[in-house]
């Protein structure tokens, strides 16, 4: 059988579609056999109430939307599951989609779900001029954004990470264990604020830990060439650790590095930002700066449970501001330097 509308339910009860529709509502005045026809109807025939038709009686869905660049990412597929977690213990469904770090994507998206009398969205935005995120915002729907800051969004609220905290714990450790030359692979095209703050961050300490000329930022793309290329320049450069912004780098990075006969851990030292599983189940286990992605999805479904309760947010707010402080984690990647 496929979809038990409304009516199969009636016809099997031998009573109105309206009846039906009152006694499972617990509305109308009904004699308890006709009650009791309904209702053994609808769990024979495995009747599921329409959550559109509901929604169109009520002010609220239950469902939200979160939108992630891409969820084939460990660190986005962790963050998703952490909101999804949360939203299911308020009593919230979720409609998930991804961009594709795609504007277009993204807006398409969106444009998808607010046919949906959705009840807000989380999203970890791409970029500044998207029609989506103004559509959003215009028309005031509770909005969060995670992970990503969009400069001059300035009526919605976001959680991200602080990058400095770890990253200072990293470079300290590094220099602990006798590490003077420091190299940053930093992934610019990705057109991430917080990717990028993250390389502004190590820009700003590590002259302190590492001296003046002694640190050097390196760009990539998603490309295996440029990533190769990027691994010969630090390699010239003769760093002895060297720090990956997105994890995705390291992953690529850390298999060419084994291909040309370099002990992680030994010769150089590694760490990336984003505590994913993947570094945990290699070998030496991969030391990282952790964002909490566990906490920043809780903080990001509390603010907007928050703005749901509240109704519709309003363009004279000013944004809420929740930084998750980064946390360095050492594992075997690090070495001392001999």
């Amino acid at each position: 059988m496929g979809f038990v509308t409304i009516r199969d339910v009636a016809r099997q009860a031998k009573v109105s579609t309206a009846a039906v529709s009152q006694v499972l509502n617990g509305k109308g005045r009904f004699s308890a056999e006709t009650k009791k026809a309904v209702r053994r109807a609808a769990q024979d025939l495995g009747y599921i109430p329409d959550s559109r038709a509901q929604a169109m009686r009520s002010d609220s869905t239950q469902m939200v939307g979160l939108l992630v660049p891409d969820l084939r990412n460990p660190y986005f597929a962790d963050l998703v599951s952490s909101m999804e977690t949360m939203l299911y213990e308020h009593g919230f469904g979720a409609l998930i989609g991804t961009s594709a770090e795609s504007v277009k994507r993204q807006d398409d998206f969106i444009m998808r779900i607010l046919g949906q009398r959705i009840d807000g969205v989380i999203a970890v935005p791409q970029g500044a001029d998207s029609s989506g995120i103004e559509a959003l915002v215009s028309r005031e729907l509770p909005l969060v954004f995670v992970d990503r800051r969009v400069p001059g969004m300035d009526t919605v609220p976001y959680v991200v990470s602080d990058p400095y905290s770890g990253l200072r714990e990293a470079l300290e450790l590094l220099r602990r264990y006798g590490h003077r030359r420091v190299a940053y692979v930093a992934h610019p095209s990705l057109g991430s604020f917080s990717v990028n703050e993250r390389a502004q961050a190590f820009r700003s300490l590590a002259p302190t830990y590492c001296g003046p000329d002694d640190s050097a930022v390196f760009s990539c793309d998603d490309s295996a060439a440029s990533r190769q290329s990027t691994i010969d320049r630090i390699l010239a450069f003769k760093a002895s650790a060297v720090i990956f912004g997105y994890s995705p780098d390291a992953i690529g990075s850390i298999s060419l590095l084994r291909g040309l006969g370099i002990e992680i851990g030994s010769r150089i030292s590694l760490v990336s930002f984003d505590d994913i599983d993947a570094f945990r189940l290699l070998s030496p286990q991969i030391s990282v700066i952790s964002q909490q992605v566990q906490l920043m999805g809780r903080r990001g479904v509390e603010i907007l449970m928050d703005r749901i309760a509240a109704g519709r947010s309003t363009s004279s707010q000013r944004s809420q501001l929740v930084s998750i402080p980064t946390v360095f984690k050492r594992r075997d990647s690090v070495g001392r330097l001999s």
